[in-house]
């Protein structure tokens, strides 16, 4: 068995991004199977008595709150703290920390050094230019020092191979069996059941949420809109948002939502709307098929790699009348229809995105790793 040390994201428990669920999902399988796995958590996103999570251990230490130093500073000190214990793998989560990815390939010779990319972070429109140079030289050296380079989506992988000739695995993140829930919470907003699209995610502007809220307003309807996030240091574009929902009652701001909340959301939604520019494998599309929604889309690679089963519900990116087509269409479609869907949905993530199927293939490419080197 293998002792295998994760850094480069917020840490566990997950309660904030598709990073952290990822990793959930997969170290605490690992950890299962006999793996000895050490997480990395930042100080203000875990709670200071947690040392030990669904098998793993969780080594939490500071860093700077803020925004382009916060990962950075995380990165050195846990890196630091790996190359001290050593463990036979580290496990890199993001583009930005592999800035830093130089360091146990000096220090430590033999300890194995994996990266696995979720997305192109350096095209993030929160960061400034110069945040946004550094972390695409963070994208160069994780091409350059990690042993293995994992992918989540096949665009990633295609990315990968044709800008620095890599050899990419694509490893797409999986979706648990989801607990469906009646409804309860939601009914402080006021919403019942089936009468409301749901968007899911970080509102930063990449997401396009002013697309949904766009198309939406074009016309009355029955279904009315439910954003469930918040800002992510974009303060000034989630007040946007709001005013250009001009106070409508028919769009609702449902902030953060985690757990059986969160499972509430998705278990009594009519359909999930996305209309994101830039995704790595979008865990919240993910989550929403996983409860049976039909799911309108925007035509990013990604989106279409998840829904190839169902393309009619993908949209031009940035087309606002087709969308508003698509929410009439899933506004009056009878319940056998919708059903349908769910049906069909259930089918291409059994296949593609389970997660046990997901934690064995990461598992054959550390054990791997290790034989090269004869541990």
């Amino acid at each position: 068995m293998a002792r295998i040390a994760v850094t480069g994201f917020r840490g566990l428990p997950a309660s904030w991004g598709g990073v952290e669920h990822y990793c959930e999902e997969l170290y605490s399988r690992l950890a299962a199977r006999g793996h000895d796995i050490t997480i990395y958590a930042r100080t203000p996103y875990v709670a200071g008595d947690i040392r030990s999570y669904r098998g793993m251990k969780i080594v939490r230490l500071p860093t700077i709150d803020r925004t382009g130093l916060e990962a950075f500073v995380h990165t050195l000190l846990s890196l630091f703290h790996i190359v001290k214990i050593n463990p036979d793998i580290v496990h890199i989560c993001s583009q930005g920390p592999c800035l830093l990815s130089w360091i146990p390939r000096l220090l430590r010779p033999k300890m194995r050094v994996f990266f696995t990319c979720h997305g192109l972070d350096w095209q993030r429109k929160k960061w400034s230019r110069l945040a946004s140079m550094i972390i695409h030289l963070g994208e160069v050296f994780s091409s350059i020092f990690p042993h293995y380079c994992i992918t989540v989506s096949r665009e990633l992988q295609k990315y990968y191979e044709a800008h620095y000739g890599v050899h990419a695995y694509h490893i797409p993140g999986g979706v648990r069996k989801m607990e469906r829930r009646a409804p309860d919470i939601i009914r402080k907003f006021a919403l019942s059941g089936k009468d409301y699209f749901l968007f899911v995610g970080r509102l930063v502007p990449e997401k396009r949420i002013d697309d949904l809220i766009k198309a939406y307003v074009l016309k009355e309807r029955r279904s009315r809109l439910v954003i469930v996030g918040d800002a992510a240091g974009t303060d000034g574009y989630t007040a946007s948002l709001k005013a250009m929902a001009g106070g409508r009652d028919s769009i609702v701001f449902a902030g953060y939502q985690y757990g059986s909340n969160l499972e509430e959301f998705f278990s009594n939604a009519r359909a999930f709307v996305t209309a994101s520019e830039l995704e790595g494998l979008p865990l919240t599309l993910l989550e929403a098929l996983s409860y049976g929604l039909p799911c309108m889309a925007s035509d990013i690679p990604p989106h279409e790699e998840i829904l190839e089963y169902q393309p009619d519900l993908i949209f031009p990116t940035g087309q606002l009348d087709t969308l508003s087509g698509l929410m009439d269409r899933l506004d009056e479609m009878p319940d056998g229809e919708l059903a349908e869907f769910g049906k069909c949905a259930m089918a291409i993530l059994d296949k593609h995105y389970n997660w046990n199927d997901i934690a064995y293939a990461n598992e054959r490419l550390y054990q791997e790793s290790l034989e090269d080197v004869g541990h």
